[in-house]
């Protein structure tokens, strides 16, 4: 590891304004989004749910990981990490323990909110079954993983001096893993549902571009699989850690905005924008 003043040109790189850039615009449009979708839901249609209410919480928290984002930024990541004194290096692991967290709860809430606006649409009694089971599944995984995230070697060891821990790297990956696989399945929940829609072939096409919004995220779970052994076995983590930090940011709120653009619909006619004709049966928008 070079020291400081080594290599001036080094020294001087910095992820920083990236960083925050992406952590601020991701969750501000996202916030958007959700007040559209709380106002349409309370004001155009008068008709809130649970899932109206779990997706304002997700938001909330979302706001949280974007916050501790840029905490984390202030102090050193996206930085070298030889040119970050001590004191910044614990307050980041500090803000990277509360980002972490804030995700893995965000990311629960938000997929219980596709739940509820599944069982919203849906009247078929095998996919309201199916979205109680998952709900009950990610609250108990929900528990799970952050337990395993407080035992997780990095960055519990800023708490607990000489701590028995588990590697981190594999809380990381069991962590995501599971996190791409209840994607998969929320994903995948409603679509025997929808085939059995009797609509237009055109309009269930429709229908099911839309529910397909969530592929989008499955997709962005990967890509920020792949950058975890990075972040874990590295000499200079306050560097490579950033690509993980911003597409957690990026990942979370592209959940939320799936969640959200749907409920839009009914706003959205009353501008008309869409263009849509209000039918279908698939239930309440």
């Amino acid at each position: 590891m070079p020291a400081p003043g080594e290599n001036p040109q080094r020294d001087a790189e910095t992820q920083v304004p990236m960083l925050i850039a992406m952590s601020v615009a991701f969750v501000s449009v996202s916030s958007v989004v959700v007040l559209l979708r709380l106002y349409t839901r309370y004001v155009v249609v008068s008709s809130p749910g649970p899932d109206d209410i779990t997706i304002a919480i997700a938001q909330v928290l979302s706001i949280g990981v974007s916050v501790s984002t840029i905490l984390q930024a202030k102090y050193s990541l996206g930085r070298h990490v030889w040119m970050v004194s001590q004191d910044d290096g614990i307050k980041q692991l500090k803000a990277l323990f509360a980002a972490m967290v804030t995700y893995n709860l965000a990311q629960i809430i938000t997929k219980t909110s596709f739940l509820f606006q599944y069982r919203r649409i849906f009247q078929e009694g095998r996919t309201r079954r199916a979205c109680l089971w998952l709900m009950f599944f990610l609250a108990v995984w929900g528990v799970a993983q952050e337990v395993l995230v407080g035992f997780a070697c990095t960055p519990a060891g800023v708490f607990i001096h000489n701590p028995v821990c588990i590697d981190s790297l594999t809380v990381y990956y069991l962590t995501s893993i599971m996190n791409i696989v209840t994607d998969f399945i929320v994903f995948m929940i409603p679509m025997p549902a929808i085939r059995a829609l009797q609509l237009p072939r055109r309009q269930k096409i429709l229908v099911t571009s839309v529910f397909c919004l969530g592929f989008f995220t499955c997709i962005i779970s990967i890509v920020r699989l792949f950058t975890l052994h990075s972040a874990i076995n590295t000499t200079d983590p306050t560097w490579d850690n950033v690509p993980s930090a911003y597409w957690s940011v990026v990942e979370l709120n592209c959940g939320i905005l799936c969640a959200s653009l749907p409920p839009l619909r009914p706003l959205l006619r009353r501008f008309n924008i869409t263009g849509m004709s209000h039918h279908g049966g698939i239930g309440r928008s």
